[in-house]
């Protein structure tokens, strides 16, 4: 008999692959088909979970840095809001070095030179003043904040002015770029943004209560956190006392008349010849269906809803992005297979039923100086009707005690709260992080629901790529493959030799 080694180490192979895929797709879980109708979902529902710092060069989703300065990822699936989106940020929150550095200058080491360095602006007058206020928006940006002193009336003028520039060529293509918040504004007062040449002409936008917000020489009409400003030069009129048209960008002067105002900045910008892109917001149509727009102007400011961070394209893509927030975060049992001990018993004292499905979860939301926790629900769906639910209940703060151990009287009957199968049931709707939750639920199935709830599959169809249904799988269990022997197997590789032969 002639053996045909490669053919033998192929089959060897195969079965090696075979195994692990087959063990692998139960082992890896908690071994319950978490897409059968029976599966009894059961997660902790939170509503914004809030991510102190995200670098986007560094970090990969739901990641945090926990207390001991390691990447950690949170174990939990984005359900995102109904119009899709899945994250939520402001624009004055962001750190990039776009937003500061200006003037670019070329033989400039580092760019040292900064809007964003208090110094480097000059005071009218003791009634206004420009100040550091780097991490008043979120810790690590930077920002200068401009404020009158709460006794500029009517008719009076006070201002600050960064001198720092001298850009001649091609002053109509550029933009005014703004990024700040708007903290306090009089009903009278009047902040105008100017960018002036050198002989008294100046372009300007104004926040002023008065004025339409989306008339394109207005920042913002009303005090707002998060306004962005993008406006060409070219498009806005030309006043003061010069020659009428504006040659050269010297001066950067921002002025508050006829009232007090506070303005912080963020991002600050006369020399680019294209916009910052903000994002893909979410918004809905004429249609009323949900679609991404591009954000480059926001006047009312307030947080950004996106499907992700992918639409800073490449203005911001190396951003970090502080206290981002994650939109309907579902702390479910599949996200954390460790937290679920799921069992069949046998249920011979029950007629028409082969089996009992038992099963404990068992979850505590984590905690940590760079998250911040919102709203958080404990919730489970009836997937089974009423009569054939045993038990359900759950237990909460019971710190480190076994399940089997908790006290009688600390578990929270939910039986009452059954109805039509399908219902999803709100436990504990003020769920506390750093607390220990236990949900028991036990249940009556049928055979084809055992069935389902047994037939776990791995992602994709696992290593054969089939279509999770079992179909065209001819190794679906270890069992099936095992029990025909290897005979067949060998014979797929041309292995299996007549006997004497």
């Amino acid at each position: 008999m002639r053996f045909n080694r490669t053919a033998a180490l192929t089959a060897l192979v195969v079965i090696g692959l075979v195994t692990a895929g087959v063990v692998g797709a139960t082992a890896s879980g908690y071994g319950l088909n978490d897409q059968a109708d029976a599966h009894p979902d059961t997660y902790i529902q939170e509503d914004r979970l809030t991510v102190e710092t995200h670098d986007q060069t560094s970090m990969d989703w739901l990641e945090y840095e926990n207390d001991s300065d390691q990447l950690t990822e949170i174990e939990a699936t984005v359900n995102g809001t109904d119009s899709g989106a899945q994250v939520s940020y402001r624009a004055d929150m962001l750190e990039d070095s776009d937003l500061v550095k200006y003037p670019r200058v070329d033989s400039e080491t580092n760019n040292s030179v900064s809007w964003s360095n208090a110094g480097n602006w000059t005071e009218s007058s003791t009634s206004i003043t420009v100040s550091d206020s780097d991490g008043s928006t979120a810790s690590g940006v930077e920002s200068v904040q401009i404020a009158t002193d709460g006794s500029l009336s009517s008719g009076a003028s006070e201002n600050v002015a960064y001198a720092e520039q001298s850009i001649t060529s091609d002053v109509e293509k550029r933009y005014l770029q703004f990024v700040g918040n708007v903290d306090s504004l009089d009903s009278s007062a009047v902040v105008e943004v100017q960018v002036r040449d050198g002989d008294g002409d100046y372009v300007a936008a104004v926040i002023d209560s008065s004025r339409d917000a989306t008339a394109s020489d207005v920042i913002a009409n009303q005090t707002a956190s998060g306004v962005i400003y993008q406006e060409q030069l070219g498009q806005l009129s030309v006043k003061g006392s010069g020659d009428g048209s504006l040659d050269a960008i010297e001066e950067i002067r921002v002025v508050t008349t006829d009232g007090d105002a506070t303005v912080t900045i963020t991002g600050l910008n006369a020399q680019k010849k294209s916009q910052w892109s903000f994002g893909e917001e979410r918004v809905q149509n004429s249609d009323g269906n949900w679609e991404s727009q591009t954000v480059r102007e926001r006047p009312t400011g307030d947080r950004i809803d996106a499907k992700s961070l992918q639409g800073f394209g490449d203005s911001f893509e190396d951003a970090t992005v502080h206290k981002l927030q994650y939109l309907d975060v579902q702390y479910r049992m599949s996200d954390k297979p460790s937290s679920v001990n799921a069992t069949f018993e046998d249920a011979e004292q029950y007629p028409n039923f082969p089996a009992i499905l038992s099963v404990q979860y068992d979850r505590t939301i984590p905690t940590a100086y760079d998250l911040s926790h919102g709203s958080m629900e404990l919730k489970t769906e009836q997937s089974l009707l009423s009569d054939r639910y045993l038990q359900l209940r759950y237990a909460e703060g019971v710190g480190d005690t076994d399940a089997e151990n908790i006290s009688s009287d600390t578990w929270i009957d939910l039986s009452g709260s059954l109805g039509e199968d399908g219902k999803v049931i709100t436990a504990d709707g003020s769920v506390q992080p750093d607390t220990r939750y236990v949900v028991e639920i036990e249940g009556k199935v049928l055979e084809e629901q055992q069935t389902n709830l047994e037939n776990v599959q791995t992602g994709g169809g696992g290593f054969w790529g089939g279509s999770g249904d079992g179909g065209g799988n001819p190794f679906t269990s270890l069992y099936n493959w095992v029990a025909g022997g290897l005979v067949g197997l060998l014979s797929l590789f041309g292995l299996r030799q007549k006997v004497g032969a």
